[in-house]
């Protein structure tokens, strides 16, 4: 039996509302106001919330948004009524991911039919949720037993990590190299190739919070759920952002937090775009001309309150012959350069690059400039995409 809250003042309108519900099966609570709904959701565990735009209190607005930043409430699914509605008030309430609109009067048919529909799937995503955590905490407690276990144990979990990195696709026209270097034997750096389509590649690189098995255990959920999202939202990198945020929000431990660049690469109209989301800012290089490529944006997974911007600012470009990008994670500009504390930094980046020769390797270049292997102090995770001409052949 589904639980359902009806938010409405009109008392007439909640007593019909409640009889409908009750003839369906459902168990329903009542609340004559925004903030007496937003106490009942967080008191009870409602499957359905039927949520009235105009309310004394609070409006209906105000009230999507405390429950969309709440943890608890941010997954409940909401129903909007209203006796008039304009287009401009739809979108904003759709905005907050409700997932019906009810327009009064309504019809009771139609209603329960939607509800039962609504809490049906919120029941089963619940129960598959806690199947998945289940399985993710079986999964970090086997880990963590194998970290206890022998060394024979622990390099051949190390050799399964290495194993599962994706490797470098082969794109016609374009140079796709991919420098992975975890500090220790397990790391929480990720990166990703994601076909969109037969011409749109998805290229992410990521870093977790923190290091050691938890940070191990976490790329690989962050991993998994970042090349979802993209491919769910067919490349929209904008909701793919809002996307992940609202998911890793809910499921990453407190204080834990996902940086990210996620970029599309139109092999076909040689178009690029990326945003960037607590990563330091790609490389962008056009024949001679090398420098950041600066945008907006903060990690992933810290909080859903819109006071937190999650407009990741959106780049891009078309690449002409010669040109290409490098993302990167921080272990790359915090390389240690001397013993006094001095660090690689984005400038030595950018002069790596422009001192590299033409058709040479950019991350090759790095490596000479610094010691990767033996001095560095985090993962190091570094992707070159270019654009180029092969040689013709002589034959």
């Amino acid at each position: 039996m589904s639980l359902v809250l009806i938010a409405d003042d009109d008392k007439g309108a909640r007593a019909q509302l409640k009889k409908v519900l009750e003839k369906a099966g459902h168990k329903v609570l009542e609340a004559t106001g925004g903030q007496q709904a937003l106490d009942l959701a967080r008191a009870d565990d409602v499957d359905l919330v039927l949520l009235d735009i105009k309310l004394p209190d609070k409006d209906g607005l105000q009230v999507l948004e405390e429950m969309r930043a709440e943890q608890k409430l941010a997954r409940v699914p909401v129903m909007v009524m209203a006796t008039e509605a304009d287009n401009d008030t739809l979108v904003k309430t759709f905005r907050w991911d409700v997932v019906d609109f009810i327009p009064k009067p309504f019809n009771a048919d139609v209603l329960a039919a939607k509800v039962g529909a609504h809490t049906r799937l919120n029941q089963a995503y619940k129960f598959s949720r806690k199947l998945t955590k289940e399985m993710y905490m079986s999964r970090i407690d086997r880990m963590e037993t194998e970290m206890r276990a022998t060394d024979e144990d622990v390099s051949e979990a190390e050799r399964h990590f290495r194993w599962m990195q994706p490797k470098p696709p082969q794109v016609e026209g374009y140079r796709i190299e991919v420098c992975y270097k975890p500090l220790g034997r397990l790391g929480g750096d990720f990166y990703d190739f994601v076909w969109l389509d037969r011409d749109r590649l998805a290229i992410v690189v990521g870093d977790v919070s923190g290091h050691g098995i938890q940070a191990a255990i976490l790329q690989v959920m962050a991993r998994k759920l970042i090349s979802l999202a993209l491919r769910q939202e067919n490349g929209d990198l904008a909701r793919m952002v809002e996307f992940a945020n609202r998911e890793l929000t809910n499921d990453l431990p407190p204080g834990s937090f996902v940086a990210a660049c996620a970029a599309v690469l139109d092999t076909r109209n040689h178009t690029w775009k990326h945003v960037r989301c607590g990563v330091p800012y790609p490389i962008l290089f056009r024949g001679a001309e090398v420098d950041s490529v600066v945008t907006p944006g903060g990690p992933l997974g810290l909080t859903q309150n819109t006071e937190w911007r999650m407009d990741a600012g959106l780049f891009q470009c078309e690449l002409s012959f010669g040109d290409g990008l490098m993302l990167l994670s921080d272990g790359v500009i915090e390389l240690p350069i001397d013993d006094k504390g001095g660090q690689f930094e984005t400038e030595g980046l950018i002069k790596a690059i422009s001192d590299t020769d033409p058709g040479a390797s950019f991350i090759a270049k790095v490596a000479e400039r610094v010691d990767i292997e033996h001095k560095s102090e985090d993962d190091i995770t570094m992707i070159t995409v270019m654009r180029f001409v092969e040689p013709k052949s002589n034959t």
